[in-house]
This record gives C-alpha cells, sequence and structure tokens, in this order.
C-alpha cells in the first residue's frame, strides 16, 4: 500500500520572493517591450530603382544588425547608386536591435518605390538614391533660419517627424526647467563619447541621441538644433517629441521608457 504525498507547502518567504519576481518580470518586458511600436514613415519618391537593388541592400542591414548598432553602406551601377543605413537605440542590446530592425523591413514598401525611412521606437532603417554634391554647396549641408532669425548651419538636420504632449503652459516654471534640461543634454552629447545624452532637472527628463556617423561637433549642433524645433513647436507641452535627419530628442516632465522619442 503506497504512502499518501504529503502536501506541499509553500512559505511565505518563498511566496513573497515569487511575486517579486512576477513584479520585475513584468515591469522589464513593459520597459523594452515598446521598442517595436511605429513612429513615421517617410517614402521616397523614386520608381527608377531595382527592387534586386534595394533588396540585397536590405539584406546587408539586417545581418549587419546581429553585430552593431549602426551601420551605413551604398550599392549601385552605373545607373543609379542607392544608400541605406540603421540605427538602434543607444539603450537596446544587440538581440533586441536586430528584432527592432526585422520589425521594419516589412514596412519599408511604398505604392510607388522600394525607398523609405521607417522610425520605430527604437531603431530606424533609411534608403534614399545617393545624392550627388553641387559644386555651390558642401555635401549633405544646407543653411536654415529659426524662428528667432538665426542660420544655423546644419548637416541635413531636416525636420523628419515631431510630436508635441498635452499643453500645460500655465504651469509656473515648466519652461524654464525645459530649457535648462535642454542645454544639459545639448552639452553633454559632445562630451559623453557616444553621442547619447540623458539628463534630469528637476523632474523634467531629456534625451538627445545622434546617429552614428556623425562628428562630435556636428552631433552637438544636431541636438542643439532638435531642441529647438522643441521650443518653438512644443512650447507649453509636458513632454514632446522631435526627429531630424541625424538626430532625435525627447523630453517628459515624468520618466519615460527607454527608447527612442
Amino acid at each position: 500500500m503506497s504512502q499518501a504525498s504529503k502536501p506541499l507547502y509553500v512559505t511565505p518567504w518563498i511566496l513573497l520572493n515569487f511575486m517579486l519576481l512576477l513584479i520585475l518580470t513584468s515591469s522589464n518586458s513593459e520597459s523594452i517591450s515598446h521598442y517595436t511600436d511605429f513612429v513615421y514613415k517617410k517614402c521616397r519618391n523614386e520608381t527608377h530603382i531595382p527592387d534586386t537593388l534595394v533588396t540585397s541592400l536590405v539584406q546587408e542591414l539586417v545581418e549587419k544588425s546581429t553585430k552593431s548598432k549602426f551601420y551605413q553602406t551604398s550599392t549601385g551601377d552605373d545607373i543609379v547608386t542607392v544608400s541605406g543605413k540603421f540605427q538602434c537605440n543607444y539603450d537596446l542590446n544587440v538581440d533586441n536591435c536586430h528584432d527592432c530592425i526585422v520589425n521594419i523591413v516589412s514596412r519599408l514598401k511604398c505604392s510607388s518605390s522600394s525607398l523609405a525611412r521607417v522610425q520605430l521606437k527604437g531603431c530606424f532603417i533609411s534608403l534614399e538614391p545617393e545624392p550627388e554634391p553641387t559644386p555651390d554647396q558642401p555635401e549633405h549641408e544646407s543653411v536654415k533660419a529659426n524662428n528667432r532669425g538665426l542660420n544655423l548651419i546644419v548637416r541635413n538636420d531636416y525636420l523628419q517627424h515631431k510630436k508635441c504632449g498635452e499643453r500645460r503652459s500655465w504651469i509656473e516654471g515648466l519652461q524654464e526647467v525645459r530649457d535648462a534640461a535642454f542645454e544639459m543634454v545639448a552639452k553633454c552629447v559632445t562630451s559623453s563619447g557616444v553621442r547619447y545624452c540623458e539628463k534630469r532637472h528637476e523632474g523634467m527628463f531629456a534625451m538627445g541621441q545622434c546617429e552614428g556617423g556623425l562628428e562630435v561637433c556636428e552631433c552637438g549642433e544636431c541636438v542643439s538644433n532638435a531642441f529647438q524645433v522643441a521650443q518653438d513647436e512644443c512650447w507649453g507641452s509636458n513632454s514632446g517629441e522631435v526627429y531630424l535627419e541625424n538626430c532625435f530628442v525627447s523630453f517628459s516632465d515624468y520618466k519615460p521608457h527607454q527608447g527612442a522619442i
């Protein structure tokens, strides 16, 4: 006659540790699961690019994302050359970076072209025709004027996308605190060595990240220009995101999830 098995007794200590493990797992999952969320897409009006050329370029970018968080290259023939690049957010590991890039691939196709720039929360891919430099203007540079009348020499700092949060202009001192956080980040990206910085100032969080191909001084200029857009376009908001061609910034009066803005 077999002896009846004893009931399993779970001590309060074991139960507490189990509950803490669930909470931490859930928290970590929430903090990184957003990196494949869609942000924006811009299609290029190019209809003469061979699909085979684009396909091989995309395959190369996907393969490189298993080893790196930034890569740029170009490919072509005697008629056309296409450049491609990707970048993942500084706080993503390589596995999550690769996953993010794979999630972009299905979104690249446009109705009139195979070239596009697609931004997810944690990464972007950009495919475009290789530009021909002109004698009158250095390659990848342009001049634009902001609403304060200052001419800024920028390196392709074209506005790609912006999003402003809730208007809270009635909160006294909000803009001053925000602008101080902006200045801290703009200075930090030039000294961090990784073209990325996040700062907190009196409850305001601000973050900036540059494309891996930018020089340090170019990174500082790009982030400063992005924060200028945030000041002008999101003047009374408690949060915002600004994407330029070569950098992006975000700010919020609460702790945001890590990732792109």
